[in-house]
């Protein structure tokens, strides 16, 4: 494990290392972030090898010891040192590592709070006779006057030593589920509800990729009721799609809440809540020449199958080309950051075409009886969403350059 970061973890309680939070352990937690912040190797107290089952269970390199000086004075490319286990971001990591020179400098925990000091501190601590975990941070000290803090502007770095502070960390993990690409409708309507159901499903054993699954399959019941038209029809289809827009962040929570997150999972989450797209939009189609609708409707339906599978197509492609995971959010459209009159009227427009809106939309044409209209508004964003997307492409493109 060459020209890997360090990690050493002192474990003050091993027994409260162990205290659960949305269904892992402190330690587990403290694991997990340095894991997804950049940290390949971390050493560990002896006390705790019981606490975490195989080492082939974690990507990390972890290895055990009883006394870290030796491990502490050989380490070439620096070290991150928490004088005890941490429910921290992965982003606080990876902006300590980017904002620190390794070769140069000892990163250590204090109080929660995270600082770095000269690596002159870690070797003079490493030739003092060893002492215990208490005493790390006076002796860092008498080597450097001042440890530099950094701001993590909110991302969630918290000790946790009695029901107070559990309480408080629980609290900032569930804000920090609220994405900055949420809607106002994400925001303030469907996140209320999504997390409340993540807090109890974060204590089970379902994945985040079962709930996809499930997910997807209520999505896709909403088109037989689509299909049968007739104002109840559409009002229950209606509110089972607003529903699945609801559930469709509860996947995302829980593999954030778990660290469970992976290409595989927002490649399946795409591909379901596309394919409930169009299984809805199937539906109403299908709905329409069996029961009837306005020349109007039924042209705004063939536009938006087309201008739906144009769309989709050329944001999977993107996707594909530019190697930008498997969530459509990637796609950068130029408007995202312009400040131009012309860039704020279409950022303001981009909102209804994120599903929490159009979902809540769709759910209000079913309780007025006019789910047909969703076609109009299908075929007007779709032609919407097409176009930007080419832009994106041609962006893309000029950027790689």
């Amino acid at each position: 494990m060459e020209n890997k970061v360090t990690a050493f973890l002192f474990i003050p309680d091993p027994a409260a290392s162990q205290t659960e939070i949305y269904g892992l352990t402190l330690l587990e937690r403290s694991l997990h972030g340095l894991e997804r912040g950049g940290v390949g190797r971390v050493f560990l107290p002896t006390e705790v090898q019981g606490f975490l089952g195989k080492k082939a269970d974690w990507k990390l390199d972890i290895e055990f010891s009883d006394d870290y000086r030796n491990e502490l004075s050989t380490v070439g490319n620096g070290a991150l040192v928490l004088t005890e286990p941490l429910v921290i971001d992965p982003k606080c990591v990876q902006q300590l590592l980017e904002q620190s020179s390794l070769a140069e400098m000892i990163l250590i925990t204090q109080s929660g709070e995270i600082g770095w000091y000269p690596k002159t501190a870690l070797e003079a601590v490493a030739k003092d006779q060893w002492p215990n975990f208490s005493q790390i941070t006076t002796l860092a000290h008498q080597h450097v006057l001042v440890a530099k803090k950094l701001d993590f502007q909110g991302l969630v770095c918290s000790t946790v030593r009695n029901d107070a502070d559990k309480k408080a960390v629980k609290k900032a993990l569930i804000r920090s589920l609220i994405k900055p690409t949420d809607g106002w409708v994400s925001r303030n309507l469907n996140r209320p509800i999504s997390t409340s159901i993540s807090r109890v499903l974060a204590h089970t054993a379902i994945t985040p990729n079962q709930f996809t699954i499930v997910t997807g399959l209520i999505g896709l019941s909403t088109a037989w009721f689509f299909a049968a038209g007739g104002y109840w029809n559409y009002l229950i289809g209606g509110t089972l799609f607003h529903l699945t827009s609801v559930l469709d962040g509860v996947d995302g929570e829980l593999a954030r809440l778990k660290f469970k997150s992976s290409p595989f999972g927002q490649w399946l989450d795409t591909l379901v809540d596309n394919l409930s797209y169009l299984a809805a939009l199937g539906g109403i189609i299908t709905g329409i020449y069996l029961h009837g609708a306005t020349d109007l409707v039924k042209w705004a339906g063939l536009l938006s199958v087309v201008f739906a599978l144009l769309a989709l197509g050329s944001l999977y492609f993107y996707l594909l080309r530019f190697k930008s995971g498997g969530t459509l959010l990637n796609v950068k459209y130029s408007f995202q950051e312009g400040n131009s009159t012309f860039d704020k009227i279409l950022q303001v427009a981009g909102a209804f075409g994120k599903r929490d809106l159009f979902a809540l939309i769709f759910f209000i044409l079913g309780i007025f009886g006019k789910m047909t209209w969703a076609l109009i508004y299908i075929a007007i964003m779709a032609f919407m969403v097409f176009v930007f997307s080419i832009q994106a492409h041609i962006a893309a493109s000029k950027a790689k350059r």
